[in-house]
């Protein structure tokens, strides 16, 4: 088995749909698992500092199974087909199905490692290597996110107190 960490969630195309990408530990391959945005917010918001007011879902299953000794052990992508990722939850050395997004949800709040087997990663694991792309030679899409983050790197709060008139 080959673990995964968490690399990002992004936003993917005109639609804005999230993707979860998790990133080979000792390697250089990534999956790409295409999300919901509730299944992203998740999965963010265990990796935010901050604690919340009320506890998610999430957090409630991980209190609820501590009150009966378990443990979530591991996470494990288990297949992938049509585009669809199975995975399962061992809690206990108990398995149960569940979706890649809340396994990793899970495996990032409790400190379990995601798992991928080795086929799995030769078929669908994606190199990870650097584009170095020649000056001038950027897309439109790549040029606008480039000139986006400029702005965000620049902007300051007190740009946005001042009232339009």
């Amino acid at each position: 088995m080959i673990q995964l960490l968490f690399g990002a969630v992004q936003m993917v195309g005109r639609s804005s749909t999230p993707v979860l990408v998790l990133q080979e530990q000792d390697g250089s391959r990534s999956l790409a698992v295409w999300i919901s945005a509730g299944a992203a917010a998740a999965i963010l918001s265990a990796i935010e500092a901050e604690s919340l007011d009320h506890p998610s879902t999430h957090d409630l299953l991980l209190e609820a199974l501590a009150t009966q000794s378990a443990v979530v052990e591991s996470v494990t992508i288990l297949s992938v087909a049509d585009g669809v990722y199975d995975a399962q939850l061992t809690v206990n050395g108990t398995a149960v199905t569940c979706r890649v997004s809340d396994g990793v949800a899970l495996a990032l709040r409790s400190g379990a490692p995601i798992l991928a087997p080795e086929e799995l990663m030769a078929e669908h694991g994606i190199a990870s290597e650097p584009v170095i792309e020649e000056p001038g030679q950027e897309d439109a899409e790549t040029q606008e996110v480039r000139q986006f983050r400029e702005f965000l790197a620049n902007v300051r709060a007190d740009d946005f107190d001042k009232p339009a008139q």
